[in-house]
């Protein structure tokens, strides 16, 4: 029987796997999809230069959690190109705007190697035959002193006992996939479904040029578009720092039923947006990729379909009690009390779990075989 089992192989729950591994706890992490990372995802384009089409941002300077993870990693960050004007475009058929914004990617920064690189160094760190891909939850039993979890992997069912079940998973998602077996209180139920997976219904557009042609025109690449037929709302430069790899990127404006509807047409509609606000260059890209996580059936729910109006109210502290007699725990961005849907979210989230299964650190944050040098100091927190 297994101490704790691990649902989801996400930010949150890769790093409370490091945690119960470095504080010797039994524990197996079961990831539905065959890659780990969830809605971390980043694209290997010629060389070493991965582009990211999930999240590709980190705040260092107000993110202590994330910041000291990627110390830990060897992992280095490089800061988002502001460099240049930036765009609005207030209508499709008038010249966008030219205007001056150093702000608002102030302090943002981008790992080396795509966010994805967190995710490889986590998985190189914990032992192969603890992680398990490919092996989606479908129903979870209280069965009085441990739980039954009934999991599908490439078409059977199998079925495991664990003392402890941590859900890394959207809540939306669980109320919408999974089995509880007694049900969760009405309450909860209804809190899981009301709770958005963040950006799980949005899709991101990635455009690669030969070269960074804004960046001559002094342009940072950062546009605002705010007319009702625009198919990309928000765009910014997504290049290397030094121009080799050159691309734009950018959030779409449409909902996912419309990019549903338009899908043959979506990547010839955002091109033409491009044109008329960076000019004929924008034309010809060497390629476009349009991530749509609505389509992704392990990361949207029903529900989340729905365009949001604001960042959600994450952190409900129904999220961090335990369920079913100290069995039962929820972890991921969503449940954290700060930086909900954020990577430091998730971070955080999987170090309250780790205090609430009384994990204590060892000397090598790395695990206690790695001969590795980090120490706990540098790899949780501060």
């Amino acid at each position: 029987m297994l101490d704790v089992a691990i649902i989801g192989g996400g930010l949150s729950g890769l790093y409370l796997a490091q945690k119960l591994w470095s504080s010797g706890r039994s524990f197996e992490l079961f990831e539905a999809r065959s890659r780990f990372g969830g809605r971390i995802l980043s694209r290997p384009v010629k060389g070493e230069f991965n582009y990211d089409l999930g999240p590709g941002w980190v705040w260092p300077d107000s993110q202590p959690r994330i910041a000291g993870l990627l110390r830990s990693l060897g992992l280095n960050t490089y800061p988002q190109w502001v460099s240049g004007d930036s765009l609005y475009q207030i209508d499709r058929d008038r010249a966008a705007q030219r205007y001056s914004d150093p702000a608002t990617y102030a302090d943002a920064r981008r790992v080396e190697g795509g966010t994805a690189a967190v995710i490889d160094k986590l998985v190189q760190h914990l032992p192969a035959e603890r992680l398990h891909s490919a092996h989606r939850l479908d129903a979870l039993t209280d069965a009085g002193e441990y739980i039954l979890l009934n999991l599908e992997h490439q078409g059977t069912q199998r079925q495991l006992f664990a003392h402890q079940v941590v859900l890394c998973m959207p809540p939306r998602l669980l109320a919408e996939r999974v089995a509880f077996k007694p049900a969760l209180a009405p309450s909860l139920q209804r809190l899981m479904r009301e709770t958005p997976t963040w950006m799980a219904g949005q899709a991101k557009a990635l455009i690669r040029y030969k070269y960074p042609f804004w960046r001559q025109q002094r342009l940072s690449g950062a546009m605002l578009s705010g007319y009702p037929s625009a198919m990309l709302a928000e765009v910014f430069d997504a290049g290397a720092e030094q121009g080799g790899d050159a691309a734009l990127s950018g959030f779409f404006a449409l909902p996912a039923e419309l990019r549903r509807r338009w899908r043959d047409d979506l990547e010839a509609l955002l091109l033409d947006q491009l044109v008329r606000a960076f000019g004929p260059e924008a034309a010809t890209p060497e390629s476009v990729e349009i991530q749509d996580w609505a389509d992704e059936a392990l990361t949207a729910a029903t529900a989340d379909a729905q365009p949001l109006s604001a960042h959600p109210d994450y952190g409900h502290p129904w999220f961090e009690l335990d369920h079913w007699n100290d069995k039962l725990l929820f972890c991921g961005s969503e449940t954290a009390t700060h930086f909900g849907g954020y990577l430091e979210g998730a971070l955080e989230a999987a170090e309250r779990v780790a205090q609430a299964l009384n994990l204590s650190e060892q000397t090598s944050s790395l695990g206690p075989e790695t001969g590795e040098l980090q120490h706990a100091s540098e790899f949780t927190a501060r």
